[in-house]
């Protein structure tokens, strides 16, 4: 049985132990745990090389979509394009805090300025009809409530659900 290693899938080229090859009881048992042991040492390399290419693919793809944008949000801008470089703008931003940022609790701060950068993309989409209002009281001088942490990701949803079922569907100004 031919097996060939592929990077994406994780399988392995295995065929020389398994090849039935008899000298003697003790040649066949040297080479049984000569086998084992390589399987082991072999898999543990592998999985360490895929582990190692799947990282550099992760981190490929985030920069070459965030140069594509710079470049579309460039190109906008020497057309005079003003609202397509900032709508453009918001999302290359959108997707550097949504892909780059791997912690898994964030301040509230950051989950607040990534809600408006989303506003900025929906506005676009929707005009006058959407509005966005942040309020909040910050009357405690020891411990801004901007510097809470709460899970990443958190607040999108959220805004996301009240458009969609809110807004969306909606004829007019919407409050």
């Amino acid at each position: 049985m031919k097996r060939y290693f592929n990077y994406t899938e994780g399988f392995l080229a295995d065929d020389f132990f398994e090849q039935d090859i008899r000298l003697t009881p003790t040649f066949d048992e040297v080479l049984k745990l000569l086998g084992e042991r390589l399987d082991k040492s072999k898999r543990l390399n592998v999985s360490k090389k895929q582990a190692q290419y799947l990282a550099l693919q992760n981190q490929i793809n985030p920069h070459f979509l965030y140069n594509t944008l710079e470049g579309i949000r460039s190109e906008a801008l020497c057309a005079g394009m003003d609202d397509v470089a900032s709508m453009t703008e918001a999302l290359a931003t959108f997707f550097r805090y949504t892909i780059s940022n791997v912690e898994r609790l964030v301040t509230l701060e950051d989950e607040l300025s990534n809600i408006e950068n989303y506003y900025i993309i929906q506005q676009f989409r929707f005009g006058d009809k959407l509005s966005l209002s942040i309020e909040y009281d910050d009357e405690n001088d020891d411990m801004s409530i901007l510097n809470l942490y709460l899970p990443k990701l958190i607040l999108q949803p959220i805004v996301e659900n009240s458009i969609y079922h809110g807004i969306e569907r909606k004829i007019g100004k919407v409050i």
